[in-house]
């Protein structure tokens, strides 16, 4: 059985606070408009004796530290299943670059072996299970574009017809999201919520201007500050004609909104980096 694990982009980003109580302390609250794109990995999958993994990207770890093999480990314990599987993984999202592959390769192993083995298990069954392999993972049952708060599990689907095409800036290293939280200014944090609501008004509306304008991610000025390679990329995603630029998640990522494909094309030619051109994922 194969699937395509399609990903997704930041639109907007606040990071509300630390949780401070609870079962998710220490973790924080955010609000972020995700936006579902067509770039996406590969997934394939086998009956086997034992659980393995083979990627294409030296990068991404191929044993129990994997996300894809917790999900086959947790689907195992959670549904009292005794069997194993192969899983190839032909890699297309950037590695640690804040576009949640690993989430999303999560939730489609989910649903892989939930077909694969018959289990009958329903979305919100998924979506539960999905948490606890990440705060992200959940998000990607419903995928399109949606308002999530990750940690105090808060989805809210925006539906919209509006379309977006981007370039994607993809630096030559990743960043390291736990060294991203370590490193949160926040002094600086949670001063652009109204921004965030008036994104979420944009896209029911189908305000394609108004999405533009509201953009805008928390986690850049900690990041930047640490990688100014980013600032850069940004600047330049604007330079070469870009309508709108912003990292995305905690980078490395940069992504531009560009005014069409062919716009696109020609300014991805103008980034002194790796660029991938995707657009907003039609279902």
């Amino acid at each position: 059985m194969e699937r395509k694990s399609f990903t997704r982009v930041t639109m907007a980003l606040d990071i509300v606070r630390k949780i401070q109580e609870g079962p998710y302390s220490g973790y924080h609250e955010l609000a972020i408009v995700k936006h579902q794109i067509d770039l996406h990995d590969i997934i394939s999958v086998e009956d086997s004796s034992g659980t393995g993994i083979e990627c294409d990207d030296p990068r991404v770890p191929c044993d129990e530290s994997n996300i894809c093999w917790k999900a086959v480990d947790l689907i195992k314990n959670e549904c009292s299943v005794d069997k194993n599987v192969k899983i190839h993984i032909s890699k297309r999202i950037p590695v640690m670059g804040g576009m949640a592959g690993g989430s999303a390769n999560a939730a489609t192993m989910l649903e892989l072996l939930n077909e694969l083995w018959g289990l009958g298990l329903r979305e919100e069954r998924l979506m539960s299970l999905g948490r606890k392999l990440g705060m992200d993972v959940p998000y990607f049952f419903k995928g399109q574009t949606a308002l999530d708060s990750e940690a105090t599990c808060c989805l809210v689907p925006l539906p919209t017809s509006l379309r977006f095409v981007f370039v994607i800036a993809v630096p030559d290293f990743g960043v390291s999201t736990s060294e991203v939280y370590r490193g949160i200014d926040y002094s600086v944090i949670n001063r652009q919520h109204e921004k965030t609501e008036k994104m979420q008004r944009c896209f029911l509306e189908n305000d394609w201007k108004g999405v533009l304008e509201s953009m805008h991610n928390d986690f850049e000025t900690s990041v930047f500050r640490s990688y100014p390679r980013l600032r850069e990329l940004k600047a330049q995603l604007l330079e070469a004609g870009c309508m709108q630029a912003i990292m995305t998640g905690s980078g490395s990522t940069v992504i531009g909104i560009a005014e069409n494909l062919q716009k696109a094309e020609d300014i991805r030619r103008k980034i002194d980096c790796r660029t991938i051109v995707s657009s907003t994922l039609e279902k």
